[in-house]
């Protein structure tokens, strides 16, 4: 084992569509523009079991586990052997800085294993500060117009939200979270700093896993990021196919007076027009963008530090981000169905290596979130322990290297069980498992790339096409039941369903 160290950064609901790297043309991005020009982009990067804590389960353990309800929103087990536990014995330090409360909660269990961990509180509904807090009496939500309450036919719901955003006014006020020196994103990304330079002279490998809440809702930062893309005329939001935003809802955008709309910093998850109105979702894309940029901000002071510290040279940087964000491109907003369209499923993966070697190129390979294990013990020069459970996901370092070009012919993913997908280059097909009455589910087919906001369901068209993919999806899902994913490697062909 050589003599470096990796930092993988990690972003919760980062939608694809508002980064410079992968097309956006109109939010500033400049911090991760650079590591992406230094590094390489992959296009096509995928989770397999949505969405926070299921996706930390596939990266620590390097294993699918999207078709198996206990392998979810669940604990992890004192027994799963997961990315820490393979490295303690290794001569690699590791730590974990992260301000996500949901990582946090009691007896999840996320937090075992590392040499260090930092919890950063108060982000989002963080139960940091108490309701008898001295300092933060007089909170209110009537003094917040940001935040609305679900509809009185539905007490149980009010009642969640309205715990929730009261907790978060508490953490604001104490914390004084509109200056910007204090926003989650900052107080995270200064931790991470300090404990490089407290190791700055220690020559021990290490592994940072730099773990950021933002830019999951709710969505609240300063002022002036609140604000920077609020007054932008709407044309301005059409960069090109690759980076706009979607078309029927930006016709309708040129009708409104977005400096009228009431900013809304958070909302329970839902549909538009029930949760709020399509004015309100222009004017909260426009906050969420904000928030892109306050954490790419955070990020170059991150990369300044390394560069300042030399580590831009012994280090390898992951950046990613869990899963996407629903911001009304199928109707609705956060997760508020298991439905795997574009904008959840589809996230980055930047990898720049140390000094930058191999960087500057875009990679086509078909990755997922189970690859960054085997990857990172390949750079760490480890091999996986033989009686460890096998891994599923592959080292991506060759493609890297321009040693091999792909690893797998598609990705197979799902949330809560309740619905799959498979993703090739050429098509994404969504498959329901569970039916609901009130709002029926049937089998949808996107054609990739030229749909990329799978707005047309084109399986009528294609049903042979479908029937192939669903019964490869079938087969994926009964061979790793049987923890047989070797029966789906080396790659089988699915070439003549991609023209």
């Amino acid at each position: 084992m050589g003599d470096m160290n990796a930092i993988v950064v990690v972003c919760n609901s980062l939608h694809l569509g508002f980064l410079g790297a992968y097309g956006n043309a109109w939010i500033e991005t400049p911090h991760l523009d650079r590591l992406a020009s230094q590094g390489v982009v992959f296009d096509h990067h995928f989770p397999e079991n949505l969405t926070t804590l299921p996706t930390r389960r596939s990266w620590w353990t390097g294993r699918y586990g999207f078709p198996n309800p206990e392998l979810g929103w669940t604990p992890l087990e004192p027994d799963e052997t997961i990315l820490p536990d393979l490295l303690w014995n290794q001569g690699v330090r590791t730590a974990l800085i992260s301000d996500v409360p949901l990582l946090r909660e009691t007896g999840m269990g996320y937090g075992r294993g590392f040499d260090d961990v930092i919890w950063v509180r108060g982000q989002g509904y963080d139960p940091l500060i108490p309701a008898n807090d001295s300092r933060a009496r007089g909170v209110s939500l009537d003094d917040e117009p940001g935040l609305r309450l679900p509809p009185d036919d539905e007490p149980e719901q009010q009642e969640l939200w309205k715990t929730r955003w009261e907790q978060l006014l508490r953490n604001r006020k104490v914390l004084k979270t509109e200056d910007e020196e204090n926003s989650g994103v900052a107080r995270t990304v200064k931790t991470a700093i300090d404990w490089l330079d407290r190791r700055k002279d220690d020559t021990q490998p290490f592994l940072l896993w730099l773990d950021m809440f933002s830019p999951h809702g709710p969505w609240d930062p300063p002022a002036e990021y609140r604000d920077q893309y609020a007054t932008i005329e709407p044309d301005e939001f059409e960069s090109d196919d690759e980076g706009n935003l979607v078309d029927e809802m930006l016709e309708n955008e040129h009708q409104i007076d977005i400096e009228d709309v009431p900013v809304l910093m958070d909302v329970p998850a839902g549909a538009v027009g029930d949760v709020l109105t399509e004015a309100e979702l222009f004017r909260l894309r426009r906050t969420y963008a904000g928030t892109v940029t306050l954490v790419d901000r955070w990020l170059g002071e991150l990369f300044d530090a390394l560069e300042r510290m030399g580590r831009m040279e012994d280090t390898l940087i992951v950046f990613t981000s869990d899963q996407g964000e629903p911001l009304g491109e199928h109707g609705y907003v956060r997760r508020f169905r298991p439905w795997l369209y574009e904008e959840l499923v589809h996230t980055p993966l930047i990898v720049r290596m140390p000094g930058g070697k191999f960087g500057g190129g875009r990679h086509q390979a078909i990755v997922q979130t189970v690859d960054l294990l085997p990857t990172l013990l390949e750079f760490f020069g480890l091999r996986h322990p033989k009686d460890a459970p096998p891994l599923h996901g592959r080292d991506i370092l060759p493609l890297i290297r321009g040693e091999q070009t792909k690893i797998r012919d598609y990705a197979c993913l799902g949330m809560d069980a309740e619905e799959f997908a498979i993703r090739t280059h050429m098509w994404h097909l969504v498959l329901p498992l569970v039916n609901d009455p009130e709002e029926p589910r049937l089998s949808e087919l996107y054609r990739k790339p030229e749909d990329r906001w799978d707005q047309n369901n084109v399986i009528e068209q294609h049903t042979e096409v479908a029937e192939h993919l669903e019964l490869t999806l079938r087969r994926f899902v009964e061979a790793l039941g049987r923890d047989a994913l070797d029966d789906l490697f080396p790659l089988r062909d699915v070439a003549r369903f991609s023209q």
